[in-house]
């Protein structure tokens, strides 16, 4: 299949890789001009590193304008940061051609803004709850795989039916699960649940050191506990919208057996011995902040509220963030409110199952 790739950071690389290595011709753009001229430079050549050892990809087109990217493919995979999305909806709407899949793989509701730009052109939207990839960008010509996702649910947004849309997506991967509309799918992101707490709990060790790996050290039975709380949240939010299971506990990521979690069994244990994800991580910069916390987290907590549901911990753990930040997240972050959404969720969700 003609694929675009849109985003150069971790996600990015990891998707034109491996789905160049998986047969699709891949249409890669990336906001670093200088990145996409070092991949020119070297061939369009990516070394991917994964179980099976190294491999080097040569990618069919290093796009130099999002327009390149987009005008010939089916299928476009938004891997940007959430943040990102409105800006993007807005540039790449002139050049969308009906039939055309969005995917953004996750999303944080980020669809809306895009079906928001596209009112006149019949574009399906795709969201999943996490990134196909447990993955780091080595540089601007390497990424290291540790681990694919075994099951990634994903909601849609179809014109014709959500059968068809899905049957495409599973031919790039295979490991889709049709989880319902987008509403669904964005209460199904791992990120705004896993890192949130990471951050807060650990913000001492993240100004003090160099280096620090949240995911390793910073990950104790005390942060579990909070994580998990705010992860009842979360479930409690889908199941009073009547999104049924599974949804994906937290509680499975980190278990070595039962029941499998969006990566598997001992994926948070391979993330750890790759010691890929010990990194300098800013308090005020870095993206589990302005993108887990202020998008994604934010609009579970407006979400929340607008059903009137008690979220002590989502509340808590944004009050303390506004407060490193210097910003009231709760009002200007990816809230109902902001994204244009003055109704009912009843009435929302009546709009994300109509078609066109």
């Amino acid at each position: 299949m003609k694929i675009a790739v849109i985003g150069g950071g971790n996600g990015g690389y990891a998707a034109a890789a491996d789905l160049t290595n998986n047969g699709h011709e891949i249409y890669f753009w990336q906001r670093s001009k200088n990145n996409s001229k070092e991949l020119i430079k070297n061939k369009n050549i990516i070394i991917m590193q994964d179980q099976n050892g190294k491999k080097s990809i040569k990618i069919h087109k290093i796009c130099k304008s999002l327009v390149t990217a987009i005008r010939q493919t089916e299928i476009i995979v938004i891997l940007l940061p959430a943040y990102t999305h409105k800006y993007l909806a807005k540039k790449i709407s002139p050049y969308l051609q009906d039939n055309q899949i969005i995917f953004l793989p996750p999303g944080t509701f980020g669809s809306w803004m895009f079906l928001k730009q596209t009112q006149n052109k019949t574009i399906s939207f795709a969201e999943s709850g996490t990134l196909p990839y447990l993955t780091r960008k080595k540089n601007s010509n390497t990424v290291a795989i540790i681990t694919r996702a075994s099951r990634l649910p994903t909601g849609i947004y179809s014109n014709t039916n959500h059968k068809v849309i899905i049957k495409k997506l599973k031919n790039i991967y295979s490991s889709i699960i049709y989880c319902g509309d987008i509403l669904s799918a964005a209460l199904m992101n791992a990120g705004p649940i896993i890192h949130p707490p990471l951050i807060i709990l650990n913000a001492a060790p993240l100004e003090h050191f160099n280096k620090w790996d949240i995911h390793n050290e910073g990950t104790q039975k005390s942060v579990h506990k909070v994580m998990f709380k705010l992860d009842e949240e979360r479930i409690k939010i889908r199941k009073r919208l009547g999104y049924g299971a599974p949804h994906f506990p937290i509680k499975d990521h980190y278990a070595n057996k039962g029941k499998k979690w969006m990566y598997g069994n001992l994926a948070h244990d391979k993330l750890v011995t790759s010691k890929d994800w010990r990194e300098d991580i800013n308090l005020y910069s870095h993206r589990y902040i302005i993108e887990d916390i202020k998008e994604g987290l934010v609009f579970m907590h407006s979400i929340g509220k607008k059903l009137n549901i008690n979220t002590p911990v989502t509340s808590g753990i944004l009050n303390i963030a506004s407060a490193f930040t210097g910003s009231d997240l709760k009002k200007n972050g990816r809230n109902l409110n902001n994204l244009g959404i003055r109704f009912s969720l009843n009435k929302l969700q009546k709009i994300l199952s109509e078609k066109k």
